[in-house]
């Protein structure tokens, strides 16, 4: 006598696994977990770069000092700047820079969440908010690993090959000098680095699988994302030639 057909639950992924496949198999990562929790997703990528920052920021330090120095170079060339409010604010830059990362990260991902939604709707995404944060959190992982490489640079680089974030970088960015290339031009190179262009793939692949859209808007929407990211980093260095 034959047996009835049965209906088995689909095997579930443990959370560290999601983990694991969003390197290797992101769009199962998003298929699984569109409509889970991607508060702990944001919570595991924040602790986790707060961890490697604290455990390696004596040897990024170089490389925080030449921006903290090139800052201040920037301040003195404005006349109403004192050399004590200078002093003052070598603290806060150095703090931001080295800090900044962690205290900001969730409001980052946050706000990337909120922007993978409404670009997702412009081409024509059906994709939910809560996907669209689940997706922004995972996407982030790659982050992780960006913070892993760059300790590994600080411990093997030369303090004076470090004069600058910049030469941390996977990217064009890492080959021009960060004190002579114009503003400008330096923000769209630091954009084109590995990690940023996996981010962007990344958020572009959720739009594809939980947007349910084709992947020419997908990669449409990966362009855009690119775009918009770009948009706060060079009006940064447009004011920064202003006062110059």
């Amino acid at each position: 006598m034959s047996q009835p057909n049965v209906a088995t639950a689909a095997p579930t992924a443990s959370l560290w696994e999601d983990f694991i496949d969003i390197i290797f198999s992101p769009a199962s990562v998003f298929r699984r977990r569109q409509r889970g929790n991607w508060f702990i997703p944001l919570i595991v990528v924040t602790v986790a770069i707060a961890l490697i920052v604290f455990a390696t920021r004596g040897a990024l330090q170089p490389a925080v000092d030449a921006e903290v120095e090139r800052a201040a170079d920037a301040m003195r060339k404005n006349p109403q700047v004192t050399e004590d409010m200078i002093e003052k604010a070598r603290g806060y830059i150095a703090w931001s820079i080295t800090f900044g990362p962690i205290i900001f990260m969730p409001v980052i991902i946050i706000v990337i969440g909120f922007m993978t939604w409404l670009v997702a709707k412009l081409v024509d995404a059906r994709q939910e908010l809560r996907a669209a944060m689940v997706v922004a959190a995972y996407s982030y992982v790659p982050r992780v690993l960006q913070w892993i490489v760059y300790a590994v640079e600080g411990l093997v680089l030369r303090p004076d090959q470090l004069n600058g974030l910049t030469k941390l970088s996977f990217g064009p960015a890492r080959f021009v000098d960060p004190v002579t290339t114009n503003p400008v031009v330096l923000q769209i190179l630091v954009r084109l680095d590995l990690f940023t262009i996996w981010v962007t793939v990344l958020l572009a692949i959720g739009v594809y699988v939980t947007g349910q859209v084709s992947k020419q808007r997908a990669a449409v929407a990966g362009v855009m994302f690119w775009i918009v990211g770009s948009i706060p980093q060079i009006l940064g260095a447009l004011r920064q030639m202003a006062q110059a």
